[in-house]
């Protein structure tokens, strides 16, 4: 099966204003909130994330969900990816399930170890969104935890939106409202893409060539990613690239105070990560030049 969601990542204090921020919109909680404990596995060299795949067993508190995705593609600013689940009566992987997927007898199957986990707790809500004639029924999963790896942890906290059913393109005019009012960072960089930096096995890829949109996010991310401070000044040769692009797109007014925010946070030589995950304006505009 296919899936597609948008995922903004944000601090653990707006994670709770996004929720309160769905919950006046008519979205309604799924239940109680969930433990989720997830074991990534891979080749000691990385073999399944040098092909952009996926492989996880998730305890869930009722039982384990096995799960193969891949990569995927961005549509505009949603990501859209295979993917393939089975229920499990344990926490280990059944390779044999992997018979009908693009991964059935791939060598690599036979040298698999646990490379990361991820432990969070997630809430589920349902939102159902009306405009110009569009609907869409858009579950958002707002997680909070950690992810772990080689005897290090390190803060996880997102947003999902995820298209239930209807229209995709509501998926971006629900990030553009709700990042309006808190701020976050359209991410494009998954749970799993996370946790092999962390754990430091194989490589997180590279950032595409120009200076378009599509290129700039993937930058921005990575740039998050990595949370070096000393790169900022590279991201902002590549981001005073775009005024044209965000010209183009209505946006000039929006690119011009976050160039001005970028520049104060440079200057403070602040971490990437604090810095992108609450700077307002900074969502809307990524949103505004990709849709």
């Amino acid at each position: 099966m296919s899936e597609t969601e948008l995922k903004l990542s944000m601090t653990p204090a707006n994670l709770d204003r996004a929720g309160g921020w769905l919950s006046t919109r008519g979205a309604v909680e799924q239940g109680e909130p969930l433990t989720l404990l997830s074991r990534y596995y891979d080749t000691p060299e990385g073999a399944l994330n040098a092909e952009r795949v996926a492989l996880r067993v998730r305890a869930t508190g009722s039982g384990y969900i096995q799960t193969l995705k891949t990569r995927g593609h961005l549509q505009g600013a949603a990501l859209a990816r295979q993917e393939w689940e089975w229920e499990r009566p344990e926490a280990s992987l059944d390779l044999a399930l992997l018979a009908d997927t693009p991964m059935a007898d791939h060598p690599a199957l036979s040298h698999l170890a646990p490379v990361f986990d991820t432990d969070f707790q997630r809430r589920v809500l349902m939102l159902d969104w009306s405009e110009q004639g569009q609907w869409a029924r858009i579950e958002c999963a707002l997680d909070n935890g950690v992810i772990r790896a080689s005897g290090q942890e390190q803060p996880l906290c997102e947003l999902e939106l995820e298209l239930v059913e209807g229209d995709a393109g509501i998926l971006s005019r629900v990030a553009t409202a709700l990042t309006a009012s808190v701020p976050a960072l359209l991410n494009s960089i998954s749970k799993a893409e996370q946790g092999y930096h962390l754990a430091g096995v194989g490589a997180s890829g590279e950032a595409g060539s120009g200076a378009s949109p599509q290129v700039w996010l993937d930058a921005l991310c990575r740039f998050w990613l990595g949370d070096d401070p000393a790169g900022w000044e590279h991201f902002l040769q590549l981001h005073r690239q775009l005024s044209g692009s965000a010209e183009a797109a209505g946006a000039g007014e929006a690119y011009t105070q976050v160039t001005a925010e970028l520049e104060s946070a440079a200057a403070q030589c602040m971490s990437p990560r604090e810095a992108l995950t609450t700077m307002r304006g900074l969502a809307p505009l990524q949103l505004a030049l990709l849709v």
